[in-house]
């Protein structure tokens, strides 16, 4: 592995001990990992997955790796561009069908879909988006650390590094042998800004439910899949903890699925949400306070029990098939998932005091027909008609 020294001229954008240093006081020895930023040379460069004991990439972590230290790992999101071996992985994802549930595969490449749906550059991480992801994770964790005297169990921002504008105009200049004119007019508008990386704390290696199956291969029925998951985790105890950390959010003000995210990343679907409960790439979550009307905010909670609901069940099903008969949607899987998930939601969100009275609306219990005609009222109110065509 090789040390980044063509990068060494970046310059830090964004420093917690700046914006945060509360946050630090947690894990006081962190502050010797950003002095440690200064130097570049421990930057790897290795797109394949490895562990050298110190550094590691799990597989599909193609935009990520992370380095031990005794009470966790210091990740390092967006160093991807800096490496010799871009192009090989920028072929594959040439060459790779991404498969939608019910939907079938879809036209667009790998490399393609995520300019054109996500508006994100591949193997690449816009300065705008670390600092985004940065500001987002300082927003969670200042309000649980005072909400619950704890961090909670999402990255503890540390830095934002900006790339020098030759790594930038190397990447552009790959990418544009490989991507459509209009995937690239993205790419382009989005490289603007420049490229960087965005460096935060986690309490482990944080695996993900979509990478599940490539690590622990295909399994024969539930019971053999749940065996295996074993392996890496308590199940019931990681089920619990994200219901438990969404109730927080919820009772903290802050939704963990945004409308204007769908389809992009949310914080709770299955390729952010951490076997050990907790979740990453916080940039979905926004304020209850933004949130104007009424079917806006039923829509979002309901997007948001949706992504809670479609992880617990790639959790704990990995890729078999839904049993779905004619009951497509929702299907019975998801029926029985719902039935224990979301009385344990409820349960969880009484015991927080809700910032936002919307929250104890949406989960009150006391009258199933109010709330079912409230619920729907929401979802579907009125038509306003424009003024001279009624």
């Amino acid at each position: 592995m090789t040390s980044a020294h063509q990068a060494k001229d970046f310059v830090i954008l964004w420093d917690v001990r700046q914006d945060a240093p509360g946050l630090l006081h947690a894990h006081p020895a962190l502050g010797s990992i950003l002095e440690s930023l200064r130097d570049a040379s421990w930057l790897v460069q290795e797109l394949a997955p490895f562990d050298n004991g110190v550094e590691v990439r799990p597989f599909r972590h193609l935009r990520a790796f992370y380095r031990r230290i005794p009470t966790g790992v210091i990740a390092v999101k967006g160093s991807e561009p800096l490496a010799g071996t871009v192009e090989p992985y920028l072929d594959a994802m040439q060459q790779f069908r991404i498969d939608y549930p019910a939907r079938g595969r879809s036209l667009f490449s790998a490399l393609e879909h995520f300019p054109l749906v996500e508006q994100k550059i591949p193997l690449a991480v816009t300065a705008a988006e670390a600092i985004e992801d940065a500001h987002a994770a300082v927003k969670i964790q200042k309000a649980h650390l005072a909400q619950f005297k704890a961090l909670a169990c999402v990255p503890l921002p540390l830095a934002v590094i900006g790339w020098p504008q030759h790594v930038a105009d190397k990447h552009l200049s790959t990418l544009r042998t490989k991507l459509s004119q209009r995937a690239m007019r993205i790419v382009e508008q989005q490289i603007a800004g420049g490229l960087g990386a965005f460096v935060y704390y986690y309490p482990c290696i944080p695996l993900r439910v979509a990478h599940l199956p490539t690590i622990l291969g295909q399994a024969d029925g539930a019971i053999a899949w749940r065996a295996k998951l074993s392996t890496l985790c308590n199940p019931n105890a990681t089920i619990n903890l994200w219901i438990d950390l969404v109730a927080r959010f919820l009772s903290l003000g802050f939704m963990a699925s945004s409308i204007e995210t769908l389809g992009v990343g949310h914080c709770l679907e299955a390729k952010n949400a951490v076997i050990d409960g907790g979740f990453v790439d916080l940039g979905s979550i926004i304020d209850m306070a933004s949130i104007q009307s009424e079917q806006m905010f039923a829509e979002t909670m309901l997007a948001t029990i949706a992504d809670l609901t479609k992880t617990v069940r790639d959790f704990l099903l990995g890729q078999a098939i839904d049993v779905e008969a004619e009951y497509r949607n929702p299907s019975l899987v998801f029926i029985q998932l719902m039935q224990h998930l979301l009385p344990a939601l409820s349960a969880r969100v009484r015991a927080y005091p809700a910032k936002d009275p919307r929250v104890s609306r949406f989960f009150d219990e006391s009258d199933f027909h109010a709330a079912v005609g409230n619920g729907l009222g929401a979802l579907y109110p009125p038509t306003r008609a424009q003024r001279g065509h009624e």
